[in-house]
This record gives structure tokens, sequence and C-alpha cells, in this order.
């Protein structure tokens, strides 16, 4: 499953493009593509490896991250950080989804690779959040290096469903549920 998402001119030179996360059943890990256009219109791929324990201890963090978001952006509505962002989770997959981001075509043709075309396996991910700027996500495999994204609320969201999506393919028996929403995808929980 992949995701066409649009881009973010960050603090990084190179804009995200496209985000692929697919099951290998060979390898029985996720295989995390992210692709990128340089400054001159060229397009950059990133290949790595995430295992089931890589996923299963990175999880938690992006929802505490994500609360996080909703708490420095609103305030005054800390309280509620879990059922906005599954509402936000809702709005955004909807507007991917409208806009036909899951089903555009990953596009295979990078020109380069610029931490080699081999995948890195990556055994970290450090997460960086300030207000009014896009999460950041640090991807890390020891002594082959790191990479950096940087997440809108939306893409972010659309990242989540794609790891989702995957997991549930890779029969893991791990269940990646939002704040806010109830298990099994069945849309936000309704405050009384």
């Amino acid at each position: 499953m992949f995701c066409q998402l649009p881009s973010y001119a960050g603090a990084n030179k190179m804009d995200l493009h496209q985000i692929q996360l697919s099951y290998q059943v060979e390898e029985d890990r996720l295989l995390f593509r992210v692709s990128f256009k340089d400054g001159q219109g060229g397009l950059q791929e990133i290949r790595s490896w995430l295992t089931r324990r890589f996923v299963r201890n990175f999880w938690p963090g992006v929802l505490q991250t994500m609360e996080k978001q909703v708490a420095l952006a609103q305030p005054a509505a800390a309280h509620a950080s879990a059922e906005l962002v599954g509402m936000g989770h809702e709005a955004s997959v909807s507007e991917i989804r409208e806009a036909g981001g899951f089903d555009a075509p990953f596009e295979a043709a990078a020109d380069s690779f610029p931490l080699g075309d081999a995948p890195l396996l990556i055994t970290a991910a450090h997460l960086a959040i300030d207000a009014d700027r896009p999460l950041r996500i640090d991807f890390v495999s020891p002594g082959r290096g790191s990479f950096e994204v940087a997440f809108t609320a939306t893409m972010l969201h659309g990242f989540c469903t794609l790891l989702q999506e995957a997991v549930k393919k890779a029969d893991w028996d791990i269940e990646l549920v939002l704040p806010g929403m109830a298990a099994g995808g069945a849309g936000p929980r309704v405050l009384n």
C-alpha cells in the first residue's frame, strides 16, 4: 500500500513525495520506502526495513507525540487530545482518499538512492515536535545512517493508516489503534 502526499517544504532541502509500506513475507518485515524530490526535481528514494519489534515499540511514541501536538496547538483542549487525534485522523484519511492519494501508483523510477539501494534496518526513531511545525521523525540504522521525515498532520495520519494496513497484512498479532478511535477502526468514540 502506498500514499502520494502533498509536499511540505521544511528544514530539509528535499520535499517528501511518496511513502510506501509493504509486508515482505520472505523477510517477515515491512519495507518502508520514502521518495523525495530534490531541488532540481530529481526523485530520490530511501528504503528501510521495519521489524515487528520496532513497530511495537514505535507506535506508542507516535501516539504520545500526536496527543502532545494537539495540546501544543490547542492548549485549551488538551484534556480532549485523544478524541481530537481521532477526529483529525478521520478527516485527514478522508482528505487523502478523496484526493486519490492512496490510489496513486508509487513511482519506482528513482534517480538516486542517497543511503544506498539496499534497505536500512531501522532500530530506533527519534520524534521531535515544536509548536506550529510538522512532526519530525528521524529513523536510525546503526552504522548505516539515518534519515528524517517531516510529517504534516495529514501526512502523519496517512503514514499511520499505511502502517496499520501493513501490520494487518503481516499478521503479527499487533493492533495499532489511534487515540479516540474504537478498536477495529469502528470510528471515533463519542463523548456524551
